[in-house]
């Protein structure tokens, strides 16, 4: 067989026409990877490869999310080829809700109401990435200055806000409480948003409420709030808050811009770690206090990394409090960890 077109041969003719195409192709092909002829290298700008590479975030406008809101007014999620919309949330309940029907694709929330939906197959849920962690100060039970709450041995029959029930905050409390041989089952817990809590007890709604940042810091300024004790110490202290979640259905059919949303937040926190001044800037932009609120408030912790051990802890209370019938594995939910780039 002539498989080489051997001049005069009867594959002469076709080799050259296919010489001639693979030439056109190839020049046609450089010159789009150039931009002259409107079109853009493959390695400027990464691909999903026909994946979906939108992704809409609900996220509630605590503390917590100033690593997001860093990375997407830098540029990072895009830089990644995701276009990334945030949509706030006044709970993460809600989040749960509207990703469950669909209407988001992955939601901030606290790990303890996160975990009770799942377990109530209310969503199959995975963790794409951790978000944040308590320190000292962050996740506090706050009073009025008129309050007869003075200590935590005051607040059993009294009435306290929660965002949610069976959620971080009342576990949280069982939990200290618990610790000091206080009984707390006998509080009265009222479900508000953490924006209605200072009003809340100023008007004697309520006798305490368990509050998060930059809300602390500005009940405090506005109504003369004080703090009754910290919520995240003793048995929890540095117990991890938050995290970013997304459905079983979307994290199959969606690996690749989950990892750019991994990759993009990365450098987020990186730079939240680095410089609170970024922090602060950012959460008076998305929350909306002014600067002296900013540079007073407390800041937890934001991990580089999703750790299934160190998130086993959360469940686990969980299931001491009464909140889960059975244990959940952590390692079971947890998504692969895109690795960062080198710099």
């Amino acid at each position: 067989m002539n498989r080489r077109g051997i001049p005069g041969g009867p594959s002469s003719r076709p080799s050259r026409i296919l010489g001639a195409v693979l030439t056109a192709a190839t020049l046609m092909a450089s010159l789009g990877g150039c931009g002259l002829l409107g079109g853009s290298s493959n390695e400027d700008k990464p691909s999903g490869g026909g994946e979906n590479m939108k992704i809409r975030l609900g996220l509630v406008k605590v503390v917590d999310v100033a690593p997001v809101y860093i990375a997407q007014q830098a540029g990072f999620f895009k830089a990644e080829g995701l276009d990334l919309e945030l949509i706030p949330l006044t709970t993460s309940a809600v989040g749960i809700d509207k990703m469950a029907a669909g209407d988001m694709d992955m939601v901030h929330g606290n790990y303890v109401s996160m975990f009770t939906a799942h377990a109530k197959k209310v969503v199959d849920l995975k963790w794409v990435s951790d978000c944040y962690a308590a320190k000292p100060n962050v996740w506090m039970t706050m009073t009025s200055p008129t309050s007869s709450v003075k200590s935590m041995s005051d607040l059993p029959g009294k009435k306290v806000a929660v965002t949610t029930t069976s959620n971080l905050a009342d576990m949280t409390v069982w939990s200290v409480l618990s610790a000091n041989n206080i009984d707390a089952k006998q509080i009265k817990y009222v479900q508000m948003p953490f924006g209605e809590m200072a009003a809340a007890l100023k008007n004697g709604n309520v006798d305490a409420a368990v509050m998060a940042e930059p809300f602390i810091t500005q009940a405090a300024k506005s109504m003369g709030a004080v703090r009754v004790f910290d919520a995240a110490s003793g048995p929890t202290e540095s117990i991890p808050m938050a995290g970013y979640s997304t459905n079983a259905k979307f994290a199959k059919e969606n690996p690749k811009a989950l990892a750019a949303f991994q990759r993009g937040l990365a450098k987020g926190v990186e730079i939240a770690n680095a410089d609170r001044g970024r922090v602060e800037t950012a959460v008076q932009g998305y929350a909306g206090i002014d600067a002296q609120t900013a540079s007073i408030m407390n800041i937890g912790a934001y991990p580089s990394s999703l750790e299934a051990a160190r998130l086993q802890r959360v469940p686990d209370l969980m299931k001491d409090f009464g909140i889960l019938s059975e244990r959940i594995d952590v390692s079971t939910m947890v998504l692969p960890q895109a690795p960062v780039p080198a710099k």
